[in-house]
């Protein structure tokens, strides 16, 4: 998936549908089913029992994927509250956008059957879930963003496997909370 400008202004202008996209996660249930994101993925629904006894990373892959719907959803409800010109809005609205595309990425493994892949999906994505975990904490911690700058740390390793484009969504973003 390559992202276009365009295709970071429909996330920005659609970003305040907050809503989980997990019907049911695969870890407490016998199938994983995700809601369909319109421009991102499709509903998807797969029996995962047999799958986690031949590919067992599926099992760490689902865990992540909870922890990222619980994160999506977290961030969009908060963002609506926040300034636009409080930079925590721009970053959270970027760490959001970057666990969706993660979220696509997977579906994409999943749907291609491409489970040799999972391994790296959860090594890429749990370095998003830190990232993700500590910027949301020190936002709702009332951190001055100022204070924590140097600490909220984007691996350009998660933008090249993710194929996105840092500068365009800075500048999107830049746009968009003008």
């Amino acid at each position: 998936m390559t992202v276009s400008i365009q295709f970071i202004n429909n996330y920005l202008f659609s970003s305040n549908q907050c809503k989980k996209f997990l019907v049911k996660d695969g870890i407490t249930s016998s199938y994983f089913e995700i809601e369909r994101n319109p421009g991102f993925f499709t509903k998807t629904r797969l029996e995962v029992i047999s799958i986690k006894k031949k590919h067992p990373q599926i099992g760490e892959s689902l865990s992540i994927l909870k922890n990222f719907d619980h994160y999506q959803y977290l961030i969009c409800t908060l963002i609506p509250n926040i300034a636009d010109t409080d930079p925590f809005k721009k970053v959270l609205q970027k760490i959001r956008f970057m666990i969706i595309s993660s979220i696509t990425k997977f579906i994409h493994l999943l749907n291609s059957n491409n489970f040799q892949q999972f391994e790296y999906w959860n090594f890429i994505s749990k370095k998003l879930l830190q990232v993700v975990a500590e910027t949301v904490n020190y936002f709702r911690q009332g951190t001055k963003f100022d204070e924590i700058l140097n600490d909220i740390k984007l691996d350009e390793e998660l933008f090249v496997y993710l194929n996105l484009d840092i500068e365009k969504i800075d500048k999107s973003l830049d746009q968009f909370y003008l």
